[in-house]
């Protein structure tokens, strides 16, 4: 009997050590440590993310025009005369830093990391808030969970507004729970409201933390609290629409959200009740694909779910209020929210890291082999996807300002209308006269086929397109969106010629 059982013994034995090394706080730490530290150094000459110039064309026109555009993307939507979709707060901090430092990628992105900093002080003295039932290994699993993840590490040097929202978010769930056991539980609430409602002017999802705040104040039945904490939401939320009230501005908004590629409305823009209803249904069905969109986020996902099913009971008893708002986070950014992206799952990243927390500390006294040796394996390939996001990232890595200002210096004059990547933009919006492949790679998605380069070219001649800088396999990880011109072979046609070409690009010219 006793040989029979030996092994078994000794698998259970070497998964608890296995666990316990891996899941202790030096090892946590001192990943999480050399992950920084590999992140700070991926920050020099960082590659721009295509978002870096989507978000910052929109800040550059607010700082030097006074609206918000996409000039670049020319004949789409009116954008490239005025946008009216665009994440207001998120911008406006963009236009604020571009006066103050001028046109340039860095600042812009250094407010993100800014902002995630700002994101480990609250979350530093939300666990100081509630020690009596959190640890100092729970903050460090959080912090390891949160941080040593491939979302983290590509978005906290980009600008977008994720992990503003994120910052915002937990900001505003934070004075929530201390509203509960402060004496000056009302200007509690109104912070936490304000925050929630700056969650919003950053990102229309986020919406998601007023619903969510407000949902627990409800289920805890605090009636005066839940009104005061809407209206000093509502306040905040309202000044998303300052600048729609004009006349024609908000069928602008709602023409320009509807109708972008990427399906932003699916749910609220509904035609009647049924197929918002039937919108909702397929749209709740279809969010197991956030969670398990890429490798991005596949094992805090997965470590999530096997968190949540085995301590359901558990959770909901002692910790309802984090409960009943992670919840209806998820469910409101489903049915309220945008498409479903991956990269929305940022906004989740604290309260899953704290549901994660709290059942690894719970294991480290049990005999779960099984989720065990799952947390195991799942911590060694998250080592290996935030590997991989690096490698990726060093790869693009280059002076790119530089070899756009190389690239453009071509151009014989900078006055006439020039397409090029989105990315070249940087630093020379302001230099030359751009139009970017975007708006071609948009137009694509709305004639539902791909263009040919006979296509490509006549719609370019249209739009008064004078020359064309097509980038070519030297010019690593930039294209076109176009797969016309993936093999960088210009075919003969009666609209533009090719004038030069290096390893990186080809120049055309108007015939």
């Amino acid at each position: 009997m006793s040989k029979k059982t030996t092994p078994a013994l000794m698998k259970g034995r070497g998964t608890n050590q296995l666990f316990s090394v891996l899941f202790s706080p030096t090892i946590l730490l001192g990943i999480t440590g050399v992950g920084m530290l590999v992140f700070m150094a991926s920050m020099w000459h960082r590659f721009i993310y295509i978002d870096d110039a989507f978000f910052g064309e929109q800040s550059f026109w607010l700082a030097k025009e006074g609206v918000v555009k996409t000039a670049t993307l020319i004949d789409f939507l009116g954008s490239d005369q005025r946008l009216f979709s665009y994440h207001k707060l998120n911008i406006f901090i963009g236009a604020l830093l571009i006066k103050v430092f001028g046109w340039s990628v860095n600042p812009l992105r250094f407010t993100t990391l800014i902002f995630l900093i700002g994101f480990l002080w609250v979350l530093y003295y939300f666990f100081k808030d509630n020690k009596a039932w959190i640890s100092r290994d729970h903050l460090i699993v959080t912090v390891f969970i949160i941080l040593f993840n491939p979302l983290i590490v590509l978005y906290a040097f980009t600008f977008r507004p994720e992990i503003w929202v994120m910052f915002f978010g937990f900001s505003s769930y934070w004075l929530l729970e201390k509203s509960f056991v402060n004496v000056h539980a009302q200007r509690i609430l109104v912070l936490s409201g304000m925050l929630a409602g700056l969650a919003f002017l950053t990102h229309l999802n986020g919406l998601i933390f007023s619903v969510a705040g407000l949902m627990v104040l409800v289920q805890a039945k605090k009636w005066k609290g839940a009104l005061i904490f809407s209206v000093s939401s509502g306040i905040i939320c309202l000044l998303y629409f300052f600048d729609l009230w004009q006349e024609g501005h908000f069928e602008m908004w709602l023409y320009q959200i509807k109708n972008w590629p990427d399906n932003n409305a699916t749910n609220y823009l509904s035609d009647n009740f049924f197929n918002l209803f039937l919108n909702i249904m397929i749209k709740l069905s279809e969010e197991h694909q956030r969670f398990f969109w890429s490798d991005r986020v596949w094992a805090i996902s997965a470590f999530f779910i096997l968190a949540l099913i085995s301590n359901f009971k558990y959770l909901f008893r002692q910790h309802t209020h984090l409960m009943v708002y992670v919840l209806t986070l998820i469910v409101t950014l489903n049915v309220a929210g945008s498409q479903i992206a991956e990269r929305y799952l940022i906004y989740f990243f604290p309260f899953l890291a704290i549901i994660i927390a709290i059942d690894i500390i719970r294991m480290k006294d049990k005999s779960a082999f099984i989720r065990k040796w799952l947390y195991a394996v799942l911590l060694i390939f998250q080592l290996i996807f935030v590997t991989k996001m690096f490698v990726g990232i060093f790869q693009k890595n280059n002076d790119h300002t530089k070899i756009n200002k190389e690239m453009l210096s071509g151009i014989p004059d900078k006055t006439a209308l020039t397409l090029v990547p989105y990315t070249f933009i940087f630093n020379e919006l302001e230099n030359y006269n751009l139009a970017s492949f975007k708006a071609f790679e948009y137009y694509q998605v709305s004639v539902k086929h791909p263009l040919t380069q006979q296509e490509f070219f006549a719609r370019a001649a249209t739009l008064n397109i004078k020359y064309i800088v097509v980038p070519l396999k030297g010019l690593k990880y930039t294209d076109t969106g176009l797969p016309c011109l993936d093999s960088g072979a210009i075919d003969p046609n009666e609209y533009y010629t090719e004038y030069d070409r290096n390893e990186r690009c080809a120049f055309l010219v108007r015939i």
